[in-house]
C-alpha cells in the first residue's frame, strides 16, 4: 500500500507540474535565504575561534569609574599600560600567561627605499604572544621568533608582497625606511573574522630603542594586554582580584580593570549591543523568509485540495484510512522540502561569492566540513515539511467522501478560506515590512553620506607622516606650499577627522576634581579651523599675536561646553587648570557617523615638526592632480627619510567603520528583500494559477453574460486588494518600530512617503505576479472555458 501511495505521489507531482515547480522554487528560495543568513550570523558570532584557547583568552580593559557623560561605552578603554602584565604575572597565579601588544599604526615596510608597502595592520608583541594566540608557522620557530629586538614575523601574504616568496628567514626589511628588521618567522594568514589579524609582528623589545617603551613602562597608555586564564579559573573571580590593580596610585585609582572575553572583543567589548541588534534583525528576516516559503506551500496545497478531492475520495472508498492519507500527504511535503533543501544548498554555494561581496565578508561553506550545519538544515527541512503539510493533510483526510466527490468544495469551507486569507495577508505583511525597512535604511545611508559634517569636506587631501631627523618649521613648509595657486591652505594636527582620533579624560573648573569627562584631545596648527572652514561661536582662534597660546591655551567644542555646564566658557580652565579656554568652535563630526559628537579639547601645536602628524591640504578641485604632485615633491624634500602617502579625504570618510557597517547592512537588507520579493512572486503566481483553474467555468459563464476582460481581471484580483490593506496594518507599525529602534545618533526621521512607495511597489508586484494568469483567463474564449474538464 505504501509503495502504491509513493507511486501515486510521484505521478501527481508530474501531472501538476506548475504546482510542483512553484512549490519547489518557493521552498528553494526560502532555504537558500535562510542558509545564507545562518552562515552570516555564524560567521559573525565565531570571531576569533581560530585560536585553540579561545574560551580562556581575555583582554584586560580599563573602565573609568569617575567618567561622567560617557556615551556609547567610551568610558571603557581597550588600551592599557605595559606594566599591567608584569603586575598580574607577579601577584596572581590565576593568569597562566599575560601578553602585551602595541599596534604599529600607519607604517611602511620595504626591502629598500624604492620598494615600500604601506600596511596598517602590524603590531609589536612580546615573547609569550604565541603562547596565548594560535598562529601556524610555515617558517621559523614560534618560541624564539620574538626573542630579540628588531625581530620581524611576516604573514604569508605580506612576505609575498615584499619578496615574492615565503621562504624569507634571515632577510632584512626596513621599517619606515630607517630601521632594519630581521625576518625570524612566517605564518599563515589568520581567518578574516579575527579581531587580531596582523600582517606583521615586530618584537616588543624593539619599542625600547624606537620609542622608549618596554614591558615595565608605566605611563605608556596605548598598549593592549591579553591574558590566558588557567584551567578551571572563573573569569569573575579573577577579575575581582585585578579590579583595583592601580588603586595605590592617586591619579589611577579610578581606572577599574575588566576582563573582556575574546568572544566579545569584536561584537560588544564596551557593552554596546548595537551590532547585536542588527544580527538579531537579520535572524528575524531569515525566519520570516522561511515562514513565507512554508506559507506558500500551505496556500498552494489548500488551493490544489479541490483538484485532488476525487483522488482522496477514491482512496477512501478502497479502504485507505485517515492515518494513511495523512502519512502520504506529509511524506509528499517532507520529500519536496528535502529536495528543495538540496537545491537550496547548491544555490547557497553558487551565491556565496556574490553574498560575500555584498556583506564584505569571507564566509566559507563546504558540505563536508560543515556537515553539522547541513544536518541541522536537514532536520529543519523535515520540520518545515511537517508543519507546512500537517493542516492540508488533516483537512483532506478528514473531509467526507461525498463532499470530496462533488468537487470544488474548498469554497464552502469558510475556515479554510479564512486560513488562506490569513496566510496571504501575513506574506504581504512580511514583504511590505522588508520593502519599507530596506527603503528607509537606504535613505538613512544617503542622509548620512550627505550630512553636513560641520566642516567643508570637498577639496581635502591628507597625509600621515612620522617626522624624524632634522626638525622642520611647519609654517615655512606651509608658505612654500601656498606659493602654488592650486593649494588653498595647509594645516597640521595630531589627529584628523575620520583618519585618527585622540582619546583622553579631563576635569574642568567648577566641577568635582575627581570627576572627569571622556573627550578627544588634539594638537593643531594656528589655521586648523580655517582649513576646515568651521566657525567659532565664542572667543577667538589661536593666533601668532598670542605667543603664550602654545601649551597653555585651548579651544573646546560646543559639546564640551555643554558637558561642563558653561554658558560662558571663555577664560575657564580644564585639565587640572593647566589649559585656559580662549575659544569655542562649532561641533563638527570627527569620529564616526553613528555616535554623537563627543567633547573635544584642541591645543595649539609648536612650530617645529617632529614625530607623528597628519598634514591636511585644501586644494582647488580643478587643480587637484597638480596639487597632489606639488605636495608630494615638497614633503619629499622636507622629509627625505620618512615615507608617506597623500590620500583623498573621501577615502577616509568612506572607510570609517560605522559607515562601512551601514553600507553592509543596507546591501544585505536589499539582497534578502529581493529574494523575499521573488518568493512572493512565485507564491502568488502558483496560487492564482490554481484559483483560475478552479474558476474556469465561472469565468466562461461571466463572459457569455457580458463581463468585460477588465471586469474579469478585477474579479480575480480584488480579494488581494483587501488583504494588502490588512497587511499594511501589520507591516507599517512593525517597520516603523524596528527602524526607530536601530541605534544611531544621526538618524533620518521615518519618511511617510516611503510607506506609500512600499505599498505601491507591493501592489505592482502582486499585479505583475497575477497578470499572466488573470489576463489569460480574462481574454480566453468562453467556449474553451465551458469545455474545460
Amino acid at each position: 500500500m505504501n509503495s502504491i501511495f509513493f507511486k501515486l505521489s510521484i505521478r501527481k507531482l508530474k501531472k501538476t507540474k506548475v504546482y510542483s515547480i512553484t512549490n519547489l522554487v518557493g521552498l528553494t528560495v526560502g532555504f537558500t535565504a535562510f542558509a545564507l543568513i545562518a552562515l552570516f550570523i555564524r560567521y559573525e558570532m565565531n570571531w576569533d575561534k581560530s585560536h585553540e584557547k579561545y574560551d580562556r583568552i581575555y583582554r584586560v580593559q580599563i573602565r573609568n569609574t569617575n567618567a561622567i557623560h560617557a556615551t556609547s561605552g567610551n568610558n571603557i578603554s581597550p588600551h592599557n599600560r605595559p606594566i599591567t602584565a608584569q603586575m598580574m604575572e607577579r601577584q596572581f597565579p590565576e593568569f597562566e600567561k599575560v601578553t602585551v601588544i602595541n599596534e604599529a599604526g600607519s607604517t611602511f615596510l620595504g626591502t629598500d627605499a624604492e620598494h615600500q608597502v604601506h600596511d596598517v595592520k602590524g603590531i609589536y608583541a612580546d615573547t609569550c604572544f604565541f603562547d596565548v594566540f594560535s598562529f601556524s608557522f610555515v617558517g621559523g620557530e614560534q618560541e624564539h621568533a620574538l626573542a630579540q629586538p628588531y625581530s620581524l614575523v611576516l604573514s604569508e601574504t605580506l612576505a609575498q608582497k615584499l619578496f615574492n616568496k615565503t621562504n624569507v628567514l634571515g632577510e632584512s626589511v626596513l621599517l619606515e625606511n630607517k630601521h632594519p628588521l630581521t625576518v625570524t618567522g612566517v605564518y599563515r594568514d589568520l581567518p578574516f573574522n579575527s579581531s587580531l589579524r596582523p600582517s606583521y609582528i615586530i618584537s616588543f623589545s624593539s619599542l625600547k630603542p624606537l620609542a622608549g617603551v618596554d614591558r615595565s613602562s608605566f605611563w605608556a597608555k596605548d598598549c593592549m594586554v591579553y591574558t590566558l586564564l588557567g584551567n578551571g579559573v572563573e573569569a569573575k573571580d579573577a577579575e575581582v582580584k585585578i579590579q583595583h590593580l592601580f588603586a595605590a596610585y592617586e591619579n589611577l585609582k579610578f581606572g577599574e580593570m575588566q576582563l573582556c572575553p575574546l568572544s566579545k572583543v569584536y561584537l560588544n567589548f564596551n557593552d554596546s549591543n548595537d551590532y547585536l541588534i542588527i544580527l538579531k534583525l537579520f535572524g528575524l528576516i531569515g525566519v520570516f523568509i522561511l515562514i513565507m516559503s512554508g506559507f506558500n506551500y500551505v496556500n498552494l496545497s489548500l488551493a490544489q485540495a479541490s483538484m485532488r478531492g476525487k483522488e482522496v475520495a477514491v482512496k477512501k472508498v478502497i479502504g485507505s484510512r485517515k492515518r494513511q492519507l495523512i502519512v502520504q500527504f506529509l511524506g509528499e511535503t517532507v520529500g519536496v522540502c528535502v529536495v528543495a533543501l538540496v537545491m537550496g544548498l547548491v544555490a547557497t554555494a553558487f551565491l556565496l561569492p556574490l553574498f560575500n561581496s555584498v556583506v564584505d565578508k569571507q564566509i566559507t561553506f563546504s558540505l563536508i566540513t560543515d556537515w553539522k550545519f547541513v544536518l541541522s538544515l536537514l532536520l529543519l527541512a523535515v520540520c518545515v515539511g511537517l508543519l507546512s503539510g500537517v493542516y492540508p493533510a488533516k483537512f483532506m483526510a478528514a473531509s467526507k467522501i461525498t463532499t470530496l466527490f462533488k468537487g470544488n468544495f474548498l469554497n464552502k469551507q469558510r475556515d479554510t478560506f479564512s486560513l488562506k486569507k490569513a496566510l496571504v495577508t501575513f506574506q504581504f505583511a512580511i514583504s511590505l515590512f522588508l520593502i519599507v525597512l530596506t527603503a528607509s535604511f537606504s535613505m538613512q545611508i544617503r542622509y548620512v553620506a550627505n550630512k553636513d559634517l560641520g566642516f567643508q569636506r570637498d577639496g581635502l587631501l591628507y597625509s600621515e607622516l612620522n617626522a624624524s631627523g632634522n626638525r622642520v618649521d611647519f609654517y615655512q613648509l606651509r608658505d612654500r606650499l601656498l606659493q602654488h595657486p592650486e593649494i588653498v591652505d595647509v594645516a597640521m594636527s595630531k589627529n584628523f577627522p575620520f583618519v585618527n582620533q585622540g582619546g583622553g579624560m579631563t576635569n574642568w573648573e567648577g566641577g568635582d576634581p575627581n570627576e572627569k569627562v571622556t573627550c578627544r584631545f588634539n594638537t593643531v596648527s594656528y589655521n586648523y579651523f580655517t582649513l576646515l572652514n568651521t566657525n567659532l561661536t565664542a572667543g577667538r582662534n589661536f593666533a601668532t599675536a598670542f605667543s603664550g597660546d602654545v601649551g597653555k591655551s585651548c579651544v573646546i567644542n560646543e559639546a564640551a561646553a555643554k558637558c561642563f555646564g558653561w554658558d560662558d566658557p571663555i577664560g575657564k580652565r580644564v585639565n587640572d587648570n593647566q589649559l585656559t579656554i580662549v575659544g569655542v568652535v562649532e561641533d563638527f563630526i570627527y569620529h564616526d557617523m553613528h555616535n554623537p559628537v563627543e567633547p573635544s579639547v584642541l591645543i595649539l601645536a609648536p612650530n617645529e615638526i617632529e614625530g607623528n602628524w597628519v598634514f591636511a591640504f585644501r586644494v582647488r578641485e580643478d587643480g587637484a592632480v597638480h596639487a597632489r604632485n606639488v605636495i608630494t615633491n615638497e614633503l619629499k624634500m622636507a622629509f627625505p627619510n620618512d615615507p608617506f602617502e597623500v590620500k583623498d579625504f573621501p577615502s577616509a570618510f568612506n572607510s570609517e567603520y560605522s559607515f562601512k557597517i551601514y553600507h553592509s547592512v543596507n546591501k544585505t537588507l536589499l539582497f534578502f528583500t529581493v529574494l523575499n520579493i521573488l518568493l512572493a512572486v512565485v507564491g502568488m503566481f502558483g496560487l492564482v494559477a490554481f484559483v483560475v483553474a478552479r474558476r474556469t467555468k465561472e469565468i466562461g459563464i461571466r463572459k457569455i453574460n457580458g463581463s468585460s476582460p477588465l471586469g474579469i481581471f478585477h474579479l480575480l484580483n480584488r480579494e488581494y486588494y483587501l488583504l494588502l490593506l490588512l497587511s499594511m496594518l501589520v507591516a507599517f507599525p512593525s517597520a516603523w518600530l524596528v527602524y526607530m529602534s536601530l541605534p544611531s545618533a544621526n538618524k533620518l526621521p521615518a519618511q511617510p512617503w516611503i510607506f506609500v512607495m512600499g505599498t505601491g511597489l507591493l501592489l505592482l508586484i502582486v499585479l505583475v505576479s497575477t497578470s499572466y494568469q488573470t489576463i489569460k483567463a480574462a481574454t480566453r474564449n468562453p467556449i474553451d472555458a465551458l469545455r474545460y474538464e
